[in-house]
């Protein structure tokens, strides 16, 4: 009568071998989460440098088509006082996002604004002003929104 040995666990270099592969996949699922993790800032970024584009852009396409009063700015004065959206040309470089009055929330220093206000033009029969707001930040993001205003 032959006896059969029944198995009756793993061997060590099964152990081994579980313990290796297991390690791995952890690795792996490991450096998964800190790269995901890693770029989670980046849309709060991207989407608070276009809350920032929308604003300036909504803001500007609802002043007036042309300077009612003749003079374009001034640029060293509040937005307050800007009555056209040919104004807004005054953003043209970069600076930090301000409210209407000049306040800087201390939230928005690492992005910078600026815009251009094209000359008019014809389109469809309407002449209109393309009006382009730029935001960036330094986390590498540099979102451009563009609008126009039309003159009626």
């Amino acid at each position: 009568m032959s006896h059969v040995r029944r198995a009756a666990g793993f061997t060590l270099v099964e152990l081994i071998a579980t313990l290796l592969i297991i390690t791995i996949v952890v690795a792996a699922v490991a450096a998964a989460v800190a790269n995901a993790v890693r770029g989670s800032a980046d849309p709060v970024i991207q989407t608070q440098a276009l809350y920032i584009a929308e604003g300036y852009l909504e803001e500007s396409l609802l002043k007036a088509y042309d300077n009612p009063d003749g003079v374009v700015g001034p640029c060293a004065a509040s937005r307050a006082l800007w009555d056209s959206v040919v104004d807004y040309g005054c953003l043209g470089t970069p600076t930090t996002p301000t409210d209407q009055t000049g306040n800087a929330p201390a939230e928005l220093a690492g992005y910078r604004v600026s815009m251009t206000v094209g000359a008019p033009t014809s389109v469809g029969g309407a002449t209109v002003r393309r009006v382009e707001v730029r935001v960036s930040h330094a986390d590498g993001v540099d979102f451009t929104l563009a609008g126009y205003r039309a003159q009626y």
